[in-house]
């Protein structure tokens, strides 16, 4: 049986952090480490851990100074001894057999990685998200899957990075070298990642059974009310278009990260605006204006979108 390393970052979620550890250790999948970075919590989440890594001997705890989220991953794959590798967050949980069922689509198929569906998990209901674009069944080539994961009006169960199982070779770099989160980004390391994890990919597989639960809470990291903070994920598609043109990848999957980036410039612009950041609001404008074209382009059926793009252009400090 194939070790599974499952990667999970811990920052403060004292609340949310018994359910997501033991759905982890209550896997059927049982050749599993789960590695476990304390990034230096300043509630209960630290010895909540320690108090699961008593009674699992299969959870690694670590506990580190507080650097971010990128560099808890980047310390969980130092040490991560797996085959495959998953990554979870500490405000999530997951079904029993999320990885027995991922690891077997990768063992039938020999490919890759696999993907699934998720849910998202808000305070008074459970939404399982669905593809309105029919996915192809059997193996996927790597042209398909970037058009999944990035066209995400049509394909949200590709979104993220923890709804996936990967096998290890993925995670090294033209080098030879595991591939590290960059740890200058505060956020939009994960995109990144899923990025360079994405041009290795040469054959994957889906699943459409849901088996990862995204919790919903404003408090999050990607929820964040901080300008400077949010504006990482627009550095991080800055990196992933220059490494797509690098690999010569299709130019309407650029255009597709391109509207990402320019979605996420009008979310940041309209936070800088209500709170008279006119540097934030420059930043924005400048992206929004750099890719124009391509948002236009990709969002002809989607009138209010263009709406409001132009009208968030207008704000002025």
């Amino acid at each position: 049986m194939k070790k599974i390393s499952l990667i999970i970052p811990i920052y403060n979620t004292q609340e949310y952090l018994p359910k997501c550890l033991q759905s982890a250790v209550d896997q059927d999948y049982k050749n599993m480490e789960i590695i476990c970075v304390d990034d230096g919590s300043t509630d209960e989440s630290g010895h909540i851990l320690d108090g699961f890594a008593q009674r699992y001997e299969n959870i690694i705890a670590v506990h580190q100074e507080n650097g971010g989220e990128s560099k808890a991953r980047n310390k969980g794959l130092s040490m991560a001894s797996g085959d495959y590798i998953g990554f979870m967050d500490c405000d999530d949980w997951i079904e029993p057999d999320m990885y027995s069922r991922l690891s077997g689509m990768l063992e039938t198929y020999d490919v890759d990685m696999v993907a699934s569906s998720w849910i998202k998990e808000f305070a008074d209901q459970s939404i399982k998200v669905k593809n309105i674009g029919e996915v192809k069944a059997g193996i996927l080539q790597q042209d398909e899957i970037l058009e999944y994961v990035y066209h995400r009006d049509e394909y949200q169960g590709f979104a993220y990075m923890w709804d996936k199982l990967y096998k290890r070779k993925l995670l090294y770099d033209k080098d030879g070298k595991f591939m590290r989160f960059d740890e200058e980004l505060q956020m939009g390391g994960d995109i990144l990642y899923l990025a360079k994890i994405l041009m290795n990919v040469e054959r994957a597989v889906y699943i459409d059974d849901a088996f990862y639960h995204y919790r919903q809470r404003p408090e999050s990291g990607s929820h964040a009310q901080n300008v400077e903070v949010r504006a990482g994920a627009l550095i991080a598609y800055d990196h992933i278009i220059e490494l797509f043109q690098e690999n010569h990848i299709d130019e309407d999957i650029i255009k597709l990260v391109k509207r990402f980036q320019v979605y996420h410039s009008t979310n940041i612009a309209e936070i800088a605006y209500q709170k008279q950041d006119r540097t934030g609001l420059r930043i924005c404008h400048s992206y929004m204006k750099k890719y124009e074209k391509e948002y236009i382009e990709t969002n002809l059926s989607y009138q209010d979108r263009i709406e409001r793009f132009y009208r968030i252009l207008k704000y002025e400090i």
